[in-house]
């Protein structure tokens, strides 16, 4: 049963769902979410139990753990730390930032 808990990173959220892992999935025990090659910031997510498995569907990501894991920032002044978080399904909900130059939505990276 996947809980409740919202887990907001800064530039992320992990939100929680209920979805099935596909046989697709990329399993790791460490997943870079997000990174910028210009800053050297990154959002990873650790887990020293359960591999993680991350996946994409119809334009969305997905992670999914049975243990407990954590998120962090990495780099710079790690604003953002570490947070537990539950196991289970969430999807990865990246902050959007608007460019007026090119008048685009555009992921906002560290």
């Amino acid at each position: 049963m996947t809980t409740q808990i919202l887990n907001n990173h800064g530039d992320l959220v992990l939100k929680p769902i209920e979805m099935k892992i596909p046989k697709t999935a990329k399993k790791s025990k460490i997943h870079i979410l997000q990174s910028s090659g210009t800053t050297g910031n990154r959002h990873e997510v650790i887990s020293k139990k359960s591999p993680i498995f991350r996946w994409e569907k119809d334009s969305r990501e997905f992670i999914s753990c049975k243990e407990d894991y954590v998120i962090q920032h990495v780099g710079g002044d790690e604003e953002h730390g570490k947070q537990n978080v539950e196991k289970g399904t969430r999807e990865i909900l990246h902050e959007m930032e608007h460019d007026a130059w090119k008048n685009e939505l555009r992921r906002v990276i560290d």
